[in-house]
């Protein structure tokens, strides 16, 4: 991946035949954490450190079209648990065009992150050493067949592979049980338009998930058909919604032992309302998903999330967030649970037009159905520099 999308980028970026607007942007927004459990083990590990994400974009911009490429690094510098020091690349593209009827659409990514990072939505060691590779491509397209019908499909399909240093084993060094995987989905939609304030329509989607390690082979084939709703109850408020079965053909193929398949059925869905003044912010979502995990399963995610935020003063803003999730086996195999909190308020603060610093507080706290129940409490601070860029045409 790292080695073509510089060779592509040019050639879908430049078009000579029409002027365009081109911005080049940079930031970093240094964040110093200090947590009193940083792996979230029952002994904790309290440590300081230092994260900062040095990111270079340009964007080109034309009337009917937009492109974007992002590269930049992920860095963590820690006091005392220098094993967890890293620096991990990670590059995006993304364009878009559109004509008077069809809009068209495609991302890259590629990106190193610490397997630990993801592990609140993945396999739950936060001791993890190990980093995760991902590349990604996702094309998409959308027709527009009338003034009040759209139709749309978009197809993704990702990799994940663990790195060979520290991908079997953890801080403790134990076994590590992360496999690599890849990911493949396609969604077909039809939206209409039936009122100014109400649209609808109906969502199909198909996923493939497939995860092999010296210790197993196993697949998974998820079918999803859905409703879909967006609302504008007034200027200020909106909710959006998805309602729909579905059902899971599993396959475990074991190293040692037998092969097992189960096929279970469910349903997915999410709500999410949203209001808006001059001075608050609130949003409340409730969803029921699927998520591949890098253990070699596929997890059913229940998620609950409340968020406000208020205007202070001019240069005072609040806000807060909970977020309180459950994960278990989307089939009969696995009988493993695993919930999540967490708490999160914040206070920024605007030093001058383009300067701000950040200050924050997260709980986090994991119950499991093995016994493990820990919590950490973290503080942040982060400098926050909002540059515009440098805009030039041509």
């Amino acid at each position: 991946m790292r080695k073509y999308i510089p060779l592509l980028l040019p050639c879908l970026l430049i078009n000579t035949a029409s002027a365009a607007e081109w911005v080049f942007n940079a930031q970093a927004d240094p964040k110093f954490k200090y947590d009193d459990n940083e792996l979230l083990r029952e002994d904790k590990l309290d440590d300081f450190s230092l994260n900062i994400d040095p990111t270079l974009s340009l964007t080109r911009s034309l009337e009917n079209s937009t492109s974007e490429v992002r590269l930049g690094y992920r860095i963590s510098r820690y006091q005392d648990l220098k094993e967890l020091d890293k620096e991990n690349p990670f590059a995006s593209f993304s364009t878009s065009y559109a004509t008077e009827r069809s809009t068209y659409g495609l991302n890259l990514n590629y990106a190193e992150r610490e397997s630990r990072d993801i592990a609140e939505e993945d396999t739950a060691d936060f001791s993890n050493t190990s980093t995760t590779i991902t590349k990604s491509i996702s094309p998409s397209y959308s027709y527009r067949l009338t003034e009040l019908d759209t139709i749309s499909s978009s197809f993704s399909y990702q990799t994940r592979k663990q790195s060979d240093s520290g991908s079997n084993s953890n801080i403790l060094g134990a076994s590590s049980n992360l496999t690599d995987n890849e990911t493949a989905s396609l969604n077909l939609a039809w939206q209409h338009q039936y009122t100014e304030r109400l649209n609808g329509g109906i969502s199909f989607t198909y996923v493939n998930y497939q995860a092999e390690s010296e210790r197993l082979d196993n697949q998974y084939d998820s079918y999803s058909l859905g409703l879909t709703s967006e609302y504008q109850l007034s200027e200020l408020w909106s909710v959006n919604g998805l309602l729909g079965a579905r059902y899971l053909d599993s396959e475990n193929n074991p190293v040692i032992g037998s092969k097992t398949s189960d096929q279970s059925t469910g349903l997915n869905y999410s709500i999410s309302t949203t209001r808006e003044d001059e001075l608050n912010s609130y949003s409340l979502s409730v969803s029921r998903s699927l998520l591949p995990s890098s253990e070699g399963d596929v997890n059913q995610q229940d998620a609950y999330t409340a968020t406000y935020r208020r205007n202070l003063t001019e240069k005072l803003t609040g806000s807060f967030t909970a977020t309180y999730r459950l994960y278990k086996s989307a089939d009969d195999l696995n009988s493993q649970e695993t919930k999540y909190l967490d708490i999160s308020p914040s206070l920024n603060w605007k030093l001058a037009q383009d300067w701000a610093l950040i200050f924050s507080y997260k709980y986090r706290s994991i119950d499991e159905t093995d016994g493990k129940n820990v919590d950490s409490n973290a503080i942040f601070v982060n400098i926050d520099y909002n540059w515009n860029g440098i805009r030039f045409s041509r």
